[in-house]
């Protein structure tokens, strides 16, 4: 087979890593995009095809992430030898995936990239060395041509399969954080990646949906229509990702689809990686702590529970292989924020309908969407691209903070490649979504955790409250919080953290008592780079245990930040997701004893009593950032019975305190019923 000729050249792998890098039950891994196209594993029997395809055993315990006892080879159906449970530390698999990660890095990307490092006395000094590295092209690229390191990692990380390509794809969006040439290269990851063979594809397509019962009563799919599906699909893909590769075709009655076709083999690929991973994984939860750390009361070196953190990890890939959840996913969200059907109050963007009897866990068939990529800004008309593109990433952005703060349903993948600017018949655009491969679920009390933790550290830099939070976020255990010692400590660490990657305003950080009415808190800005460092000197001190939820919401956030400030440099994530908190904090619509403390906390001065200043602050803050009038924030609150009840008790106590009256209280007790009287509520509000 030409493929695992490719494999198997010299050039490509060290000799001892050719000989393990081929496992019994699968083909040889090949250049191909992580994908294997040996033809043998796309052309089966079809005695054997409708036993096994769309046949998914799943994960039984004690795996963390749920390592199924059966494993299929290949998007076809066809089953190969019972696998080792996943995370069950089968040595030899992670060995053999080791070798040939080592092989690739160091044949393909280590040895190329050495012989760019200039001389001692030609290395340029500051941020620029790196650039200037990851820009420096060596031999290797097409025939005749060189090829830059930047580009030859990016090939790399294509080519060991999605579990890497993950944490590639997400950087490809931040320039801030690795050299602008090496986002660049991770950019093209998102969705122009090396496709597998487009025959291949329609054989997968054929073998799926010829004789499959999708329809509703059971009922197998009509041969016209799936006749019609191939004979329309497009000659090659539209786009190609580390899981699946897009075709644009049509079906009788339905108009353009799109067809998403999965790689094949690539299950197999990421149940290595697993095994890889989990067994680094338990190697370093296994180290003992060092003397200064024992001296703390360390017992391990790293503390975080990176085993379950793993396995959280690469269970969400394993979810993203599943088309039919895939399929599930998208008509969900299209339920909670479709523009056409959608219930939310605050998001409204556009989402593909999905056919779900065309639907296997290989192939997704869904309505086809014209629309650009939101980086995608042409010589014509720069400026009003541009400025369309960046309200759009802000609506992106308002949709992820109001489904990771309200709904509690969010789109863990929104990179550039699944955001889309759609232009409408009368001119104007919307916000579309693609890829629905995950979708977070978001507890209610990590809801109201994350409001409150946002509000106290903008609002009153607190890290110690934020730090007491940490349980509510479901990141440590509360045991760890409950203890004295481990607290303090975690509330330092936080404060030197929130000192380095939080730049306040010179003027006006922090609001205060005679702050002018017009004048809200500042809002800080938030450096990546310095939080992602400050974050790895936490990691191993405090034994966090991230759930499931947790990387791929930061990694969202993350994304869609990066977008931005490549469209707006002077983009402030923090001034979008403030007025959010606020909102939430004040309304209180779960009526969390938590959000209920901190509303207190942040409306009382140090020794308990109401404090007007900060109530108006407050309500200064949430109209002039959300751009809504004083009394419609006031309305706002009110509206739910938790806000009531805050807005009665602080009334109540300044009645019965004198504070509404103040001198010559009886006076205007008398007066409090005149029209004059209401307005001095208001002011006292500040709501004039």
């Amino acid at each position: 087979e030409e493929g695992a000729a490719v494999a198997m050249r010299p050039s490509r792998l060290l000799p001892l890593a050719a000989a393990l890098a081929s496992p019994p039950t699968c083909t040889p891994l090949v250049p191909r995009g992580g994908a294997i196209v040996d033809r043998r594993t796309v052309r089966v029997d079809r005695r054997d095809s409708d036993a096994g395809r769309r046949r998914r055993v799943l994960p039984a315990s004690p795996s963390p992430f749920g390592g199924p006892a059966e494993l299929l080879d290949g998007p076809t159906g066809r089953r190969s030898a019972p696998s080792p449970e996943l995370g069950g530390g089968d040595g030899l698999v992670a060995l053999r995936r080791a070798a040939e990660i080592a092989a690739l890095v160091g044949l393909d990307v280590a040895v190329p990239a050495l012989s760019s490092v200039p001389a001692r006395d030609e290395i340029s000094t500051g941020a620029g060395r790196w650039e200037e590295f990851w820009s420096a092209t060596t031999r290797g690229g097409p025939p005749g041509g060189r090829v830059t390191n930047a580009a030859r990692l990016s090939s790399a990380v294509e080519r060991l399969g999605p579990t890497f390509v993950k944490f590639a794809q997400a950087l490809g969006s931040r320039p801030d954080v690795v050299p602008p040439s090496l986002s660049a290269a991770f950019a093209r990851l998102q969705d122009d990646m090396e496709p597998f063979d487009s025959d291949a594809a329609r054989d997968i397509v054929l073998e799926e949906l010829m004789g499959y019962g999708g329809g509703a009563d059971g009922s197998t799919l009509p041969l016209g229509d799936v006749e019609a599906l191939l004979s329309n699909l497009t000659e090659e893909p539209v786009a190609a990702a580390s899981v699946g590769q897009v075709y644009r075709s049509s079906l009788p009655g339905r108009g353009d689809v799109a067809v998403k076709v999965q790689r094949p083999g690539i299950r197999d690929v990421v149940a290595r990686d697993a095994e890889l991973l989990l067994g680094v994984a338990r190697f370093l939860e296994g180290l003992p702590a060092l003397p200064g750390q024992r001296e703390e009361g360390q017992t391990r070196l790293i503390s975080t529970e990176l085993v379950s953190t793993t396995g959280e990890f690469v269970s969400r890939i394993f979810e993203e292989m599943d088309y039919t959840n895939e399929a599930n996913n998208c008509q969900l969200f299209a339920e909670l924020y479709s523009e056409h059907a959608g219930n939310s109050t605050d998001v409204s963007v556009v989402v593909p309908r999905i056919y779900p009897e065309y639907c296997t866990e290989n192939v997704l068939v869904m309505e086809w969407i014209d629309g650009k990529k939101l980086t995608d800004v042409g010589s014509d008309d720069e400026d009003e691209a541009v400025a369309e593109n960046l309200e759009l990433i802000r609506q992106s952005i308002d949709s992820t903070l109001s489904q990771l703060l309200v709904t509690g349903v969010m789109h863990a993948d929104p990179h550039a490649g699944n955001l889309l600017k759609i232009r409408r018949d009368d001119g104007s655009v919307a916000l579309g979504y693609l890829d629905f491969g995950i979708l977070s679920t978001i507890p209610e009390r990590v809801r109201d955790g994350l409001t409150c933790a946002v509000a106290l550290q903008v609002f009153e830099r607190d890290a110690d409250a934020v730090a007491s939070l940490f349980g509510e976020l479901m990141l440590i255990p509360q045991e760890v919080l409950d203890d004295d010692g481990e607290r303090s400590a975690l509330a330092e660490a936080l404060e030197v953290t929130f000192e380095e990657s939080l730049l306040y305003p010179d003027a006006g950080a922090g609001g205060g008592d005679d702050a002018g009415d017009e004048a809200a808190t500042g809002i800080p800005v938030l450096k990546f780079d310095k939080l992602l460092d400050a974050l790895s000197r936490l990691v191993p001190r405090f034994r966090f245990d991230l759930p499931p939820y947790f990387i791929n919401n930061a990694r969202a956030l993350s994304t869609l930040e990066g977008i931005a400030k490549g469209l707006d440099p002077g983009f402030n994530v923090l001034e979008i997701m403030y007025p959010y908190a606020l909102g939430r904090l004040l309304r209180n619509p779960s009526g969390s004893p938590v959000v209920e403390r901190t509303v207190q906390a942040l409306i009382r001065d140090g020794e308990g009593r109401v404090d007007r200043s900060r109530i108006r602050r407050v309500l200064r803050d949430s109209a002039l950032i959300s751009n809504k009038s004083r009394r419609r924030v006031v309305w706002d609150i009110v509206k739910t019975r938790p806000g009531r009840r805050l807005v009665g008790g602080v009334m109540k106590e300044e009645l019965r305190d004198g504070g509404l009256l103040g001198r010559g209280g009886e006076r205007r007790r008398r007066r409090g019923k005149t029209a004059k009287g209401r307005r001095r509520r208001w002011y006292y509000l500040g709501l004039n």
